[in-house]
């Protein structure tokens, strides 16, 4: 039964075309909070199981839908205890779901990762304290039985802690070098790919590399050669064709560009500019198309206007088509602590895609297939900043505090 219920899902994504209505509804609040740069919503097993997140008041809960993000159920808690919560991050593999967190006390953030391995379930969970980090947004990603959370030290270093068995146990730290800041984190199977930034001599790109399922790593200064630092990686892995795409901005222009490895990140092509003046920049990759979504700085009577744009490689990341303007004018003249970022998804190998953006009227987001956009397919959502999308599910923050949840069709 499950299997033709399934396939008849699929059939309807895939057939899909510009969303006509959205379906909201507020899952945390007021004073509850959420992280920027997407991890959250998440979805597993092809769509049908969604996982939306947000901390508040001591606790970390979970908002989970089992048919495809259609419902939401009653947010589950999953973490109760003393401290400030912040800087959320998820990842799931088949009925195992992670997550990854901060509590702060007197001045003190530990690191807090917990384990589920019945799809989210109440009392399916375990937890494990980490111990003290800087508080630089930790990441975490899973790929079958691995799990991989990377963060910086209270050294300064940066570290990766690695498990081969659905997270039950975790590596002591494996230190990849010196960072600033502004890490980010990708994995397939064995393959580890972890980005950050150093400030020292100037803002620069690392890039670690690991074969061997986090044990060991080869580590680059990637943007040493360029004429300006940069700021803000972020990498992505496609697990069909194991291609390994990177954006960065750089300071001088400001510009992001765009790098991928062929060969599991032993070598980098040359960076490839995508735009300028721009910012914030994302990226998703589908196994054939590749989706680079940013902000550009667009002056309107004399003000600056920040405006969402989706650029798209339809050969393999050697060259990008001229970007598409989503949003056109937003009147955001000023940025905030990524909360305007705009958020890429794709599904890997079935060529749909989403891409949620912020106007100063709150969310939007834009659908489409094989690297087009439908026409007339942007939806607004609500009010609020700091979106993510997955599948035809949106993760957002709210006005006071609180944090949404919607579904698209």
């Amino acid at each position: 039964m499950f299997l033709r219920v399934f396939a008849a899902f699929l059939v309807m994504t895939t057939t899909a075309t510009a969303y006509t209505q959205c379906h909201t509804k507020t899952i945390g609040g007021p004073g509850a909070s959420i992280a920027p740069e997407g991890s959250n919503p998440i979805v597993t097993a092809g769509g049908k199981f969604v996982y939306a997140g947000f901390t508040q008041a001591g606790q970390l809960s979970l908002a989970i839908s089992s048919d495809w993000g259609q419902t939401v159920g009653t947010p589950v808690t999953v973490y109760s205890g003393p401290g400030a919560e912040s800087l959320l991050r998820l990842a799931a593999s088949g009925a195992h779901v992670y997550a990854l967190w901060q509590v702060r006390k007197q001045g003190v953030g530990s690191l807090m990762f917990v384990t589920s391995d019945d799809n989210g379930a109440s009392g399916s969970w375990t937890a494990t304290n980490l111990g003290a980090f800087l508080p630089n947004l930790p990441q975490i990603a899973a790929d079958g039985s691995h799990v991989y959370v990377f963060y910086h030290a209270t050294d300064g270093s940066m570290v990766v802690r690695s498990s081969a068995d659905y997270g039950r146990t975790l590596s002591d730290p494996v230190s990849l070098g010196a960072g600033a800041a502004e890490p980010a984190l990708a994995a397939a199977g064995l393959d580890v790919y972890a980005t950050w930034t150093i400030a020292d001599p100037r803002a620069d790109t690392m890039m670690a590399v690991s074969h061997d399922g986090g044990k060991t790593f080869k580590v680059t200064e990637l943007s040493a050669k360029r004429p300006s630092g940069s700021n803000e990686p972020i990498v992505t892995v496609d697990k069909i064709s194991g291609r390994v795409s990177l954006v960065w901005r750089e300071n001088v222009p400001q510009q992001g560009v765009y790098l991928q490895s062929l060969d599991h990140g032993d070598t980098w092509s040359a960076p490839l500019v995508i735009d300028e003046p721009s910012r914030e920049f994302m990226v998703a990759d589908d196994g054939t198309y590749i989706y680079v979504t940013y902000l550009k700085k667009v002056w309107l009577n004399k003000a600056p206007d920040w405006q969402v744009q989706l650029a798209v490689s339809k050969d393999g990341g050697k060259t990008f088509q001229p970007a598409t303007n989503l949003s056109g004018p937003t009147r955001i003249q000023r940025l905030q602590d990524d909360m305007e970022r705009p958020m890429p998804w794709a599904w890997d190998g079935n060529g749909a895609f989403r891409v949620t953006g912020v106007k100063a009227d709150g969310i939007y987001i834009w659908n489409g297939r094989n690297g087009v956009v439908y026409p007339s397919s942007q939806a607004y959502l609500g009010p609020g900043n700091t979106a993510a999308p997955a599948m035809n599910s949106v993760v957002w923050r709210a006005p006071n505090a609180f944090v949404s949840y919607g579904y698209c069709n």
